[in-house]
């Protein structure tokens, strides 16, 4: 798949697109731009990315320091999307089901006590 064609797909995605429409996308996007990593090294880009949401949430709270002389020029919504992204890649490498794993992990929830 060209440049031009995934950006054809992702043109297509919507609010009311399927985990596996969204998976599909993923799957493509990696494969296009050539991000073919190992496990380790994708999960080191997710450490990578949650840290980087982790700043941005505490720029959202006034009562954390955050250093007032760096500029910040990312956002919340962007970071929670390179973490998404990032997560999906893994799932993907690993050709997980989302949905299913979903289900699968929610079951052993539902057995546990709840308060």
């Amino acid at each position: 798949m060209d440049k031009n064609s995934l950006k054809v797909e992702l043109d297509k995605l919507s609010k009311k697109s399927s985990v596996e429409e969204l998976q599909k996308y993923i799957k493509d996007m990696i494969e296009t731009r050539n991000f073919r990593t190992s496990l380790l090294e994708r999960m080191i880009l997710l450490t990578e990315e949650i840290g980087e949401l982790a700043k941005e949430v505490r720029k959202t709270d006034n009562n954390l320091l955050v250093d007032s002389h760096k500029e910040y020029n990312s956002s919340l919504e962007n970071e929670m999307t390179d973490v998404f992204i990032c997560l999906m890649g893994i799932y993907e490498l690993l050709d997980v089901d989302l949905v299913q794993a979903l289900k699968n992990k929610e079951k052993l929830n539902f057995k546990r006590e709840w308060k």
